[in-house]
């Protein structure tokens, strides 16, 4: 009686396990550029300075293997601008030139990081 009492408990765990494995994980829609970046740390930006001011800018560029577009980043007080090997001010921007951006995304804004001037 006992044996089959376990056999009968095993069976029931084994039927109530069976169908729980077999089911597969739920799978996210496919996200924005933006919310990726905060998910992945740091991304990169490549382009030209459209407009600057010491709070951000904005730059027509892409990121590797994608097309060209706007992108707005603010600054915040650990943003640095690099240019010729030297720290330059933000108000030292100017349009036209040519910029890599590195950026994070934190509470819904793109925070340049590091912006390198020249290529």
């Amino acid at each position: 009686m006992r044996r089959a009492l376990a056999g009968a408990f095993a069976l029931a765990i084994a039927c109530y396990a069976v169908p729980a494995l077999a089911q597969k994980p739920e799978t996210k829609p496919h996200s924005s550029p933006s919310e990726d970046a905060g998910k992945l740390g740091a991304r990169r930006v490549t382009g030209s300075v459209k407009t600057a001011t010491d709070k951000g800018l904005v730059v027509l560029g892409h990121e590797e293997g994608q097309a060209d577009r706007e992108w707005a980043f603010a600054f915040d007080g650990n943003t640095r601008v690099d240019g010729g090997g030297q720290t330059r001010a933000a108000k030292d921007l100017r349009v036209g030139d040519p910029v890599t951006v590195s950026y994070t995304n934190q509470d819904g804004k793109i925070i340049a990081q590091n912006v390198k001037v020249g290529r």
